[in-house]
């Protein structure tokens, strides 16, 4: 379920591109965007506003992405997928490998010339934020971090009546986090139900729903067509460094 291809999108799947590196990469963002969204009835006002923030995003990736050794910046990668919770939106972000040089506002108004890619998510956006994260499109999962935004979807976009079996489900999250560097493994009762085991996290997942522990009596749950969603939240969760917190996750 995990796929380059926007078409994936309604069955659960996630959008994945190595952006151009230089002067065309926030151009190829715009335009992949701009694709992935029409085809789910989105409104040509949202896709606009959507392509501005992935514009300012993938721009802020090339320039401030580098790597902590001081390297040029490796080439920011475009994801793109839907949830339902808490509303259906399509989560737009764009990774790059710094992890340490975390996203902050400059206080520039609109109008400014420069310095107000993160202005502009916040009036553009849903909502908008960073997590701590691995990379998709390298064979070998580098870490850093991806900046994100949220764009409201139709209440009928095509997806939102997918219907998964758990098993198919866990499968394909396992599938998912262990290609992100992590060790899992996946067992199943006679009920149907299945764990997903992972290095100190257990995901059970029920007939219609995940469910792992974020915390001390705190725990998440999210359907089985929020896949993609439910991915990154556990990257993230295996993932990060308190020191440096991002923040908020999706």
């Amino acid at each position: 379920m995990e796929s380059r291809g926007a078409r994936t999108l309604v069955a659960g799947g996630v959008g994945i591109w190595q952006l151009p590196e230089g002067e065309r990469g926030p151009g190829a963002a715009r335009r992949l965007l701009h694709e992935a969204m029409a085809g789910l009835g989105v409104d040509r006002d949202v896709i606009e506003d959507g392509k501005l923030a992935v514009s300012e995003t993938a721009t802020n990736a090339l320039r401030h992405g580098r790597t902590p050794d001081g390297r040029p910046p490796v080439a920011p990668e475009l994801w793109i997928w839907a949830r339902t919770v808490p509303a259906p939106q399509l989560i737009v972000s764009v990774f790059d490998g710094a992890r340490t040089d975390l996203p902050h506002r400059s206080g520039a108004g609109l109008l400014d010339e420069h310095g107000k890619g993160l202005g502009l998510l916040g009036e553009f956006t849903a909502v908008w934020g960073c997590a701590l994260t691995r990379s998709r499109v390298t064979e070998t999962p580098l870490p850093g971090k991806a900046v994100w935004f949220a764009l409201p979807l139709p209440d009928d976009w095509p997806g939102r009546t997918l219907k998964v079996h758990p098993g198919t489900a866990a499968q394909c999250l396992l599938s998912a986090v262990t290609r992100r560097g992590f060790p899992g493994m996946r067992t199943s009762d006679e009920r149907g139900m299945s764990v997903v085991v992972l290095p100190g996290l257990n995901v059970w997942v029920y007939p219609q729903h995940f469910c792992w522990r974020e915390g001390p009596g705190r725990y998440l749950r999210r359907p089985h067509v929020d896949l993609q969603e439910t991915t990154e939240l556990i990257v993230h969760h295996l993932d990060a460094i308190p020191t440096r917190p991002c923040s908020p996750t999706p």
